[in-house]
């Protein structure tokens, strides 16, 4: 047991050390190059007639990055970290599905799939982007499930109740969330590949695993850690109507806005089901639950037990009003 407790903190640290140099990580050095590069550009557009310092006291400022709630973001970031084992859902999951769903329509068609063949080029852009789509898509389902469901609200509060924004408040997420969210996104995407693998015969290889990554590393260079931070940077029109902005998602933590722009990477989710908010120009956005609304995630405790007493109450008054 010890040994396996030793195993997991070393393999944590050595993780931690190589988030800088791990392209899929949000804090790779170049995805940290490119939200400098990006919010200097903000600066300049936005800021610099606003304000007296200079662009990296701007970008970096002591009232946010040092603040009750933002140190808070550390640590939840730390700790769900280091109890992922015990909340992992694995790619087994979405592999399994995956199989069964293809197995069985191939069974259906005897024995055949529809195409058979080598994969040719625009079968792995099709592949690549359906994928991507049908794993943004799930993001955005249980994103808005939480936001209108009174009892798992309280899960994804926690991040909303975020004062400030920092890159790390992306990681203000309570474990359980982390589990739902996931656990969908290999259900949906599994399905796709289950019916993709049986029209189009064969198995993602490195090509795909690679191109997989290719919108994220998009997504990524282009500013994704600035969704969560206070520089205001929008696409405008028409580009907001496909891809997310971060501006789009700071209005999203406003607490008077937040049932607009559900979606991460594409905005087509929000456009077709009424809850986009594309803004006009440069707005001011506040951070939270409300000025009404007293922080009930003011520390670390707070941020793993009040979400479940707070889903367990709800779900206590739904059965009650069901008697």
């Amino acid at each position: 047991m010890f040994e396996q407790v030793s195993d997991h903190l070393t393999g944590v640290v050595t993780l931690l050390l190589e988030i800088p140099f791990t392209m899929s990580e949000k804090f790779y050095y170049l995805w940290l190059l490119t939200f400098i590069g990006l919010a200097y550009v903000a600066f300049r557009i936005h800021y610099q007639h606003r304000t007296r310092h200079g662009f990296f006291r701007f970008l970096f400022p002591r009232r946010i990055y040092l603040h009750r709630s933002a140190r808070i973001d550390y640590w939840i970031c730390l700790i769900n970290l280091l109890i992922s084992p015990l909340i992992l859902v694995g790619a087994g999951l979405q592999a399994w599905i995956s199989t069964e769903v293809a197995t069985a329509l191939i069974s259906l068609n005897n024995a055949q799939a529809v195409f058979v063949g080598e994969w040719s080029a625009p079968t792995y852009v099709l592949f690549i982007v359906g994928y991507t789509l049908i794993a943004d898509f799930s993001v955005y389902l249980i994103h808005r499930f939480h936001h209108q469901s009174n009892v798992f609200w309280p899960l994804h509060a926690l991040h909303h109740s975020a004062q400030v924004l920092t890159p790390v408040t992306l990681f203000r997420k309570h474990p359980l969330w982390n589990l739902l969210a996931s656990s969908l996104s290999l259900v949906l995407t599994g399905l796709f590949q289950g019916l993709f693998v049986f029209v189009f015969f064969g198995g993602p290889a490195f090509e795909v695993l690679f191109g997989l990554n290719t919108i994220y590393v998009l997504y990524n260079f282009f500013g994704a850690n600035l969704r969560h931070s206070h520089v205001w940077l929008s696409w405008g029109k028409p580009l907001s109507y496909v891809f997310i902005s971060p501006a789009m998602h700071q209005i999203h933590h406003d607490p008077h806005r937040m049932h607009k722009n559900y979606g991460e990477i594409f905005a087509l989710w929000d456009w077709m089901f009424g809850t986009l908010h594309i803004p006009e120009g440069y707005e001011q956005f506040n951070i939270g639950l409300g000025d009404e609304v007293a922080n009930p995630h003011d520390s670390v405790f707070k941020a793993y037990w009040v979400p479940l007493r707070d889903m367990a109450l709800a779900t206590w008054a739904v059965f009650s009003r069901t008697k």
